[in-house]
């Protein structure tokens, strides 16, 4: 099987009921499916790989996922899943794979994947809630997620705890309007790296990221906690990269309840592009294919 199925949000995130919205919120394990398009192919991959969650579809599968295509660095598509554990995710493999029709689709599917990449990696990703902020989200208008890799020297492991939970305390008392969930890599890309996953409605969003993140925040951070900060990039950062995506419906498999929330946008229809660049990564199992 090519893919296990990954549920971000967003970031594969479960769906639950709050407030009578369906909502998206990080699960304890998200696994992610990376694959980098061949030059030209991004319709046809698109178009190829509604064949998968028609599948599960078919099936009545009960773990989603949702796919991301990048709008910044190179063309690519991302697909996450979520689980509650390391044993939940391999439970959920094993069972695909005793399902003999699904199997033989699957390989099927996959079988073509290939003519539309040049590249396909895994990996695993575990939940840092003590270092999150505000990562509920709703479902219904949330069409992009922002991702900020960051890339930590050995032995400073605990020095970006530190730094993140500085940022995190002036949030707080800032009462800051973002929201952001911390993921630390587990398996299947260089130790030390950390993801954070930014939820957007909007890429307006990040054009208002300056003034959100202005005075008020430093005045949280404050001087003591500015300079901590400062001393993780400068002694324990290895460095970082921002990027964005747009959630693809039509290459995800979401929870009937996302459908739900906001059936215009998960019946079929494509996150919109970006117009300018300027408005600032476990195969797909559910993240299986």
């Amino acid at each position: 099987m090519r893919k296990l199925m990954l549920v971000l949000c967003i970031l594969g995130f479960a769906a639950i009921a709050q407030a009578q919205e369906a909502m998206m919120t990080p699960p304890k394990v998200l696994t992610m499916t990376r694959e980098v398009l061949k030059t030209g192919k991004g319709a046809a991959h698109e178009k190829w790989e509604a064949g998968w969650p028609r599948m599960f579809a078919k099936a009545n599968w009960p773990t989603h996922y949702v796919a991301m295509s990048s709008i910044t660095g190179e063309p690519r598509v991302l697909f996450f899943t979520g689980y509650d554990s390391m044993e939940d995710w391999a439970k959920d493999t094993h069972a695909q794979e005793k399902n003999a029709a699904m199997a033989a689709e699957q390989a099927t599917l996959a079988d073509k994947d290939g003519d539309y990449l040049t590249g396909l990696t895994n990996a695993v990703f575990t939940y840092m809630p003590e270092l999150s902020y505000h990562p509920d989200v709703t479902v219904a208008g949330t069409r992009y997620f922002a991702t900020v890799v960051l890339h930590v020297k050995p032995g400073h492991d605990d020095h970006f705890v530190e730094a993140r939970k500085v940022a995190l305390a002036a949030h707080e008392k800032a009462g800051l309007v973002d929201h952001y969930a911390v993921y630390h890599l587990t398996a299947g890309n260089t130790g030390g790296t950390y993801v954070i996953f930014l939820p957007l409605k909007s890429l307006a969003e990040l054009d208002a990221f300056p003034a959100v993140h202005g005075k008020a925040y430093k005045d949280a951070l404050g001087e003591d906690g500015q300079k901590k900060i400062a001393d993780f990039e400068t002694q324990g950062l290895e460095g970082s990269e921002t990027q964005i995506f747009a959630i693809s419906p039509s290459m995800s498999y979401p929870p009937k309840e996302w459908a739900q929330a906001d059936a215009e946008f998960w019946g079929s229809k494509p996150a919109p592009a970006a117009k300018t660049a300027s408005k600032t990564e476990t195969k797909k199992e559910p993240a299986k294919k």
